[in-house]
């Protein structure tokens, strides 16, 4: 007894019981659907350049939390031997020099965003 799918897929007929799945699925998506026009196109590249960039994000997070610990252990050992470099007073120094540093780097930033608003 023949299928009535068989009827709209098959080549000369219906005689698809001889084919295997995908050739029947071909055969029925080149009959069916119509041809990619312009407008397809320019929507499987910009589909494919949002996969392609989240691809690369992802791929970025990745590489990113692996070197995360490695960063944060060395900060941590650099941290320990500053710490055990410098005794109390000359401590104070330091960080007051880095404070000051930090400082004018933060109001030469703000006068240059002050000069751009001008």
């Amino acid at each position: 007894m023949e299928s009535k799918n068989c009827k709209f897929f098959g080549p000369n007929g219906g005689d698809c019981h001889d084919k295997s799945v995908g050739a029947i699925f071909y055969d029925f998506v080149t009959k069916n659907m119509a041809m990619p026009s312009e407008m397809g196109e320019l929507v499987a590249y910009v589909l494919l350049m949002v996969i392609s960039w989240y691809v690369v994000a992802f791929t970025f997070r990745f590489m990113l939390s692996l070197v995360k610990p490695v960063l944060i252990v060395l900060v941590a050992l650099f941290l320990f031997r500053f710490l055990r470099t410098f005794e109390g007073g000359e401590m104070k120094d330091v960080l007051i020099g880095i404070a000051n540093l930090l400082m004018s780097g933060v109001s030469k930033a703000a006068e240059l965003f002050m000069r751009l608003l001008d």
